[in-house]
């Protein structure tokens, strides 16, 4: 997916989904950057399988009796009051479950402490895997979930061993579980403009002297336009064309190491990025376009909308960005006007002579976004579980991606997933958004969840001639990524003496990094880079990077089991 998590981000992304592409049987093509973040997670070639007999212990769990209080643990949760909507109101009337939702009042970490000084916690909370969740864990205050789930088996059919593994806290054990989680690739990818591309020639480009030769002839003919756009800054300020372009200087140097971790594996141990040669590389070549004036002039300072502004005037040539379905909706207003316009995606440019199998500048990780802990508050933790994993199964995620069978579908076909009726093929968008579809789908967000997705819209939503390639992106993407999950959990936390030299460090490369780019000449980039080497040397970074590898070692016995 996961990458310090950029929290704000994947914050926006939930939101959207879940009201948007979870809404199910719908025509929501091609219009949001969301939509494609979700999109990209998996291929809609992978059919969920289906059961030879209704014998799943989690469909078959009797759930009728079933109350539990559940707070979701962010400023922004606000979830619709239970069997106020289709979906929640058929698992009340059909499985006999009432949830009692706890309100965080948007101060999620005052009602945190709050709940633990006064012992009053909830039965369930959906948080981030975070120094919250290890408090709980610490306290004793959490119920381990791991002998319910050989018992009940489609969490660790969708999750598998390995992300199992890795999800155990610090005591080995295993209380979390995961939401959002599964995939096969990252977003992070290039796209150029077909109306541009197409006028100049659609020549080759594939190694960093294609692309430089091409922003050179845009330049040339098209001086209104930006030849290379970077889009905003990252929250590890690096400018995210700069991770696409420093990610093809090797290979498999995911952009994951520069923009989070800040360090890159190299003989099972972890080294400082800025000794990293693909990093040297990156920054000349990043000097040398911006001198020449091929790339953003304000790459440190614009903001996302004057992104947006560019790519939905079709000022940009070619657009690398940590997530490329950001071109969808600029895409959409130019194929609006003309269909063969707008934006194609395209494999990771890379350094001349590298293997472009190699080349992964997008990432994933299979541990997803947060998890859901019972407490041991809850009365039934068994009962508890059983409703998660039942959620999970091929019926919990045709409910709560699609609604009840018989409002939007009626049948599904052979693969499970539901055949839009007339109604979902009337409905209006505003109609549909008061139904809630997917609002409390917190447990079970899985491959099978995004399967069913793309798999109803590739067999049942009606594709326009002007619709951005998503099918097509989601290969390129699939094919330049790389899995991070091992790297997970690794970077000490922020109020830790090892956290505060982190701190430091990272402080220390953004700006490096930027002056080196703002550098007159390649030679001095270099200079600053190796003088930021020093410095982060100086400040302990060393120490950090031993944590980092134990914790990555940690990490992989886990997994080996």
């Amino acid at each position: 997916m996961r990458r310090s998590k950029q929290l704000i981000f994947v914050i926006a992304i939930a939101l959207i989904v879940m009201s948007l592409v979870a809404a199910g049987c719908s025509n929501n093509s091609g219009n949001n950057g969301s939509k494609g973040t979700n999109e990209a997670t998996n291929t809609a070639t992978n059919a969920p399988a289906k059961n030879e007999e209704n014998s799943d212990p989690s469909a078959l769990a009797e759930l009728s009796g079933l109350n539990f209080s559940w707070y979701i643990h962010y400023d922004w949760a606000v979830p619709e009051p239970w069997a106020q909507d289709p979906t929640s109101q058929w698992i009340k009337e059909q499985k006999g479950v009432n949830i009692e939702y706890v309100q965080s009042g948007g101060a999620a970490g005052q009602k945190f402490n709050t709940m633990i000084v006064s012992d009053q916690l909830p039965d369930v909370i959906t948080l981030d895997r975070s120094a919250d969740m290890e408090k709980l864990v610490q306290a004793g205050q959490l119920v381990p979930i791991s002998k319910y789930v050989d018992k009940y088996p489609n969490l660790k059919k969708w999750a598998g061993d390995k992300t199992l593994g890795l999800l155990k806290s610090s005591d080995g054990e295993l209380y979390g579980f995961p939401n959002w989680y599964g995939g096969a690739n990252g977003n992070t990818g290039w796209a150029v403009n077909k109306e541009i591309y197409k006028a100049l020639g659609s020549p080759k480009l594939e190694t960093y002297e294609d692309l430089e030769a091409y922003l050179k002839k845009v330049k040339e003919a098209y001086p209104n336009v930006i030849p290379l756009e970077t889009g905003e800054l990252s929250p590890g300020g690096i400018i995210q064309a700069g991770n696409l372009i420093y990610s093809g200087y090797g290979e498999e140097k995911t952009t994951f190491f520069l923009d989070n971790l800040k360090a890159y594996p190299e003989n099972n141990q972890f080294q400082s990025i800025l000794k990293d040669p693909a990093l040297l590389d990156s920054v000349k070549q990043l000097n040398k376009l911006f001198n020449e004036k091929l790339i953003t002039q304000d790459a440190f300072t614009q903001k996302s909308d004057q992104l947006q502004e560019k790519l939905k005037t079709g000022r940009v040539a070619v657009v690398g960005l940590n997530n490329i379905f950001q071109v969808q909706e600029g895409h959409a207003v130019l194929a609006e006007k003309n269909a063969d316009h707008g934006y194609q995606v395209i494999p990771p440019l890379h350094g001349k002579g590298l293997d472009l199998a190699k080349i992964k500048p997008a990432n994933f990780s299979t541990l997803g976004w947060n998890v859901s802990v019972i407490t041991k508050n809850a009365k039934d933790p068994e009962k508890i579980f059983a409703f998660m994993d039942w959620a999970t199964s091929e019926e919990g995620q045709q409910l709560f991606t699609f609604g009840p069978k018989g409002l939007l579908w009626d049948e599904a076909d052979a693969d499970g997933v539901p055949i839009p009726n007339d109604k979902a093929k009337t409905i209006t968008q505003a109609d549909k958004d008061k139904l809630k579809i997917g609002s409390g789908n917190y447990f079970a967000n899985s491959i099978l969840h995004q399967n069913l997705i793309d798999l109803n819209e590739e067999r049942y939503v009606e594709k326009k001639p002007s619709q951005f390639d998503g099918p097509s992106a989601i290969k390129v993407l699939k094919a330049s990524s790389y899995d991070t999950t091992e790297f997970e959990g690794i970077q000490p936390m922020p109020d830790t003496d090892l956290g505060i030299i982190y701190g430091q460090v990272k402080d220390i490369m953004k700006e490096a990094y930027a002056r080196a780019i703002f550098a007159d000449t390649s030679e001095q980039a270099v200079q600053i880079i190796n003088k930021a080497q020093t410095d982060a040397e100086a400040a302990g970074y060393d120490q950090v990077l031993k944590y980092m590898t134990d914790k990555w070692q940690e990490n992989l016995k886990k997994v080996s089991g």
